[in-house]
């Protein structure tokens, strides 16, 4: 990795850590007994780094700062040359307003400034600093100021104040979504990559200056400790394997250099005894839960020798520190991925005995509830006895209660959700059944989902959505979980394992057809099959199909039949497929798919039958919240992706567009039906491809609407391109700020600007700020 260009800077204050966000008195209070442990425990060049830490957390706690300021006082009373806390102290005293003393402690900061030593341990002290994963607390959540402002606008009784209230409402949702563009999945990735940066520049210095095997050693311990942290991160983020795989590789050539540095030392202080355990158990768990990725052509002989003898280092850990917490909480973690489970439940029992603080002991708590969890999948699988099931679900669920009142995580809350759905007991003798024996543990499971997509800190995960998908069926909510597995598939990127996710999706589908026999959904499931075979999942379309053969044989008929009429040679594939003599259609389908194959693909005009445009000149409101004006290449994107998100979102927010596909009157003339369509509609939403460009039709319609949108009564209506795929913004919409779609559906963006009441005579500087796409320079992720 590159050495970083920028010139040193002592102090924690400068790093960007998350903490300058306070955090929940949750996080506040673990990361407090942590580090009070660690400044007890930890070997003597570690000390002063853990001790800056526990002082700049300090001074974010309510009438924290004296206490800060105490703490770092002592600390460089014993230490007068380390550098971070005299920077520390200088900032601390200048937001109390002390400038004096800021200045005194200046001049001895710059008096060991220069100093190589100084430099290179408060170099590491900021790397340990960095490997730690704070977390954000944003108490406003976007979604929540958009669901108030949205229950303001449709009141029966508008009035000036209410909607000066909700156009607020919607401007500081806008601010909320600016204010923190990445979430603190996308910090801690970063943060730990900075770490590791610093702690390679730092033990370079220490080397450099002939420092001793041991200092060497706990910063190495640290370094690979950072490494092993970014792996876990870059796991949730979906690495490249190759790339987790050098980074595993490195944390395990770090733990293997303190494992020889340290053993040589005859008489080790107990501190350092705790870190060669530390090396020893982190080594074993990291080969063992990343082994599948490791290459081990590129590992060093020390490394492969270890490797071939996992148990030595495991015995020698236990030997040395057989009461030692984390590492009874790592060997723990080991059994677990061996699937030996009951072992580690012991070791975890052992761990919490000894420390039952729930905010300390938290990752005991966590572990152990992982153990009870999957113990009791594998006692599903093997069918075993229900109540032997049901009692370790519970205790998980014990467990779980604890960690969400400690430490909540995105992954607690996840497994939270996984065992609810499993206490309900849901009945598995179909893949179309979805009965359940506690209804209540399937509102809880949605429950705790929701609040964590909720959480602003937290990355939008498609297993989340790929679960609520899941979870849907079982209250008979079919349209929600179609729409939460398309979100999944969509941030996933249609990727192989997620074939189950896909699975469900069609179960949904067959269903929700099922219970309300709406032929539009055959078109919307068509979409969807010609996604996947478009992006090669060929095997998840057959499989959809065999299953819509044997349960829903009807169903089949009506989708290949919707296939043929329109869009035969789109679905060509897939009406082949089915067109085979296992799948026994009638015959006279075989005929009309040729004829339609001979005559080309029909266009469909019709989703969900045309309804009327009425004129309204005169009212005051809008029949219509958007217009949507689209190629007709994109009209599958529009009806299927850009419809449901918006007509459907939730209870709450429903927005009413205009689709020239359903809502135009059969017959009449297209240029006066986008008249009459623009005339009723609020906003006027664009979508921008390649396809635009090579469409005359659809650059002249463009055209007009545009003009007529500007012509109109209505002078502050909205025009608003959606870039769906790269393409030449044509010169009429230069002047309109875009939603950029081509990296992720920015939906929330979306929802906002259509929200913000642009009729009213408000002056609303930045309501149309979050409308702004990212510069060409910029980094999406």
């Amino acid at each position: 990795m590159m050495a970083s260009k920028e010139s040193f800077k002592p102090g924690l204050f400068d790093l960007g850590l998350n903490i300058q966000k306070k955090l929940s008195n949750n996080d506040l209070n673990i990361d407090r007994k942590q580090f009070t442990y660690h400044s007890e425990n930890d070997p003597s060049y570690i000390k002063p780094a853990i001790r800056n830490m526990l002082a700049v957390q300090s001074f974010y706690i309510d009438t924290g700062r004296t206490r800060a300021r105490l703490m770092l006082e002592e600390l460089i009373s014993e230490h007068p040359n380390e550098l971070n806390a005299l920077a520390d102290l200088i900032y601390v005293y200048k937001e109390m307003g002390r400038e004096k003393d800021a200045d005194r402690y200046k001049s001895q900061l710059d008096s060991h400034k220069n100093n190589p030593l100084c430099q290179a341990r408060s170099i590491l002290g900021q790397a340990n600093a960095l490997t730690y994963d704070w977390a954000d607390d944003h108490n406003k959540n976007p979604k929540f100021l958009l669901k108030d402002s949205w229950r303001l606008f449709n009141l029966e009784d508008n009035h000036t104040e209410q909607l000066i209230k909700a156009n607020n409402l919607v401007v500081e949702a806008y601010k909320v979504l600016n204010a923190i563009p990445e979430t603190a999945h996308e910090k801690k990735i970063k943060a730990k990559e900075k770490a590791i940066e610093k702690f390679e520049k730092g033990i370079g210095k220490l080397q450099e200056l002939n420092c001793s095997k041991e200092e060497i050693s706990t910063w190495k311990h640290n370094l690979a400790i950072a490494r092993s942290r970014l792996d876990t991160w870059r796991n949730r983020e979906g690495d490249n394997i190759d790339t987790r795989s050098d980074n595993c590789i490195k944390a395990l050539e770090d733990h293997s250099y303190v494992i020889d540095s340290l053993t040589s030392i005859e008489k080790l202080e107990k501190p350092l005894q705790i870190y060669l355990a530390k090396s020893c158990i982190f080594f074993v768990q990291l080969y063992t839960s990343r082994k599948d990725n490791i290459s081990n052509n590129h590992m060093s002989e020390s490394v492969k020798k270890k490797v071939q003898d996992l148990e030595s280092l495991e015995s020698k850990a236990i030997r040395l520190c057989p009461d030692d917490n984390i590492v009874l909480q790592r060997y723990g973690r080991i059994k677990s991925n061996r699937q030996q489970y009951l072992e580690a439940i012991e070791i975890y029992n052992k761990s919490i005995e000894m420390f039952p603080d729930k905010y300390f002991n938290w990752f005991s708590y966590a572990s152990r509830r992982a153990a009870y969890y999957f113990h009791s999948k594998k006692l599903i699988d093997e069918k075993s006895d229900e109540a032997e099931i049901n009692k370790y679900l519970t205790l998980a669920y014990m467990d779980g209660e604890v960690c969400l009142q400690s430490k909540c995580t995105q992954y607690c809350m996840f497994q939270m959700a996984q065992i609810c759905f499993e206490r309900a007991m849901p009945i598995r003798n179909s893949a179309m059944s979805f009965g359940c024996k506690n209804i209540n543990f399937i509102y809880e499971a949605l429950e705790i989902l929701h609040e964590t997509l909720n959480k602003r800190d937290i990355k939008k995960d498609a297993k989340i959505y790929a679960e609520l998908g899941k979870y849907y069926p079982f209250i008979s909510e079919y349209r929600k979980s179609i729409e939460s597995i398309k979100t999944a598939l969509e941030l996933n990127k249609w990727n192989e394992n997620y074939s189950e996710c896909f699975s469900h999706l069609c179960n949904s589908f067959m269903c929700f057809y099922d219970e309300s026999k709406d032929r539009n959904l055959l078109s919307e499931f068509r979409y969807m099959l010609k996604e996947a075979k478009q992006r090669e999942c060929d095997k998840w379309v057959t499989d959809a199909l065999k299953t819509m053969k044997t349960d829903f044989p009807e169903m089949l008929s009506n989708l290949i039949e919707n296939m043929i009429e329109w869009d035969a040679r789109g679905c060509e594939d897939i009406v082949k497929e089915v067109l085979q003599p296992e799948f026994s259609v009638r015959d006279d389908m075989r005929e009309r798919f040729e004829m339609k194959l001979q005559e080309g693909s029909n266009q469909e005009s019709d989703i969900n039958g045309p309804a009327e445009i009425q004129a309204s000149e005169t009212s005051e409101s809008f029949k219509y919240d958007f217009f949507v004006l689209h190629s007709e290449k994109d009209k599958e994107w529009v009806n299927f992706m850009l419809r449901p998100q918006l007509e459907e979102y939730d209870d709450v927010i429903n927005f009413r567009g205009c689709f020239p596909s359903r809502d135009f009157i059969l017959g009449d003339r297209i240029i006066d039906s986008m008249e009459k369509g623009i005339k009723n509609s609020c906003k006027l939403l664009i979508i921008l491809t390649p396809n635009n460009n090579c469409d005359k039709e659809m650059q002249f319609y463009k055209n007009v609407c545009i003009h007529s949108m500007i012509e109109s009564k209505a002078k502050e209506k909205t025009v608003i391109p959606i870039v769906l795929k790269n393409c030449e913004i044509p010169q009429i919409l230069q002047t309109h700020v875009p939603i950029d779609f081509t990296q992720k559906n920015d939906w929330d963006r979306l929802r906002m600007a259509l929200t913000v009441n642009m009729d009213s005579t408000l002056e609303l500087e930045q309501k149309m700020s979050a409308l702004s796409c990212k510069g060409p320079d910029e980094d999406e992720n």
